[in-house]
């Protein structure tokens, strides 16, 4: 995922590593050593992003995988059945199936 914090960091690592070797070839220490100290703070950034981008992924890929076991595709009829009704055990499936598309037919489904 990139971000715009992302192509920050990335902006002072290049940065930072350009003003380092101007630095070297010019014999200015304060140039190289504020070089330096900017290029290891935006790699420290761009570690730190990627680390929590990470972390949200995996947060999301565990939550589509709990989600994925309960949703009805995965859950047969008789299991969504036996939810919505306890009783539902004492009606035959025939009848059920009757009196569901009873329900579907008057239109009585959408009130209850």
């Amino acid at each position: 995922m990139i971000t715009m914090g992302t192509f920050k960091d990335e902006k002072d690592v290049i940065v930072g590593k350009a003003k380092e070797k101007i630095g070297e070839w010019t014999n200015n220490e304060e140039l190289a050593h504020s070089g330096k100290e900017q290029a290891h703070e935006g790699q420290i950034k761009k570690e730190h992003d990627q680390k929590r981008v990470n972390e949200l992924e995996d947060k999301n890929d565990e939550r589509d995988a709990r989600n994925d076991r309960t949703t009805p595709e995965n859950v047969s009829s008789e299991e969504l059945l036996r939810a919505e009704n306890p009783d539902a055990n004492k009606i035959s499936s025939a009848d059920r199936r009757d009196a569901d598309q009873l329900k579907h037919y008057t239109g009585i489904e959408d009130k209850l």
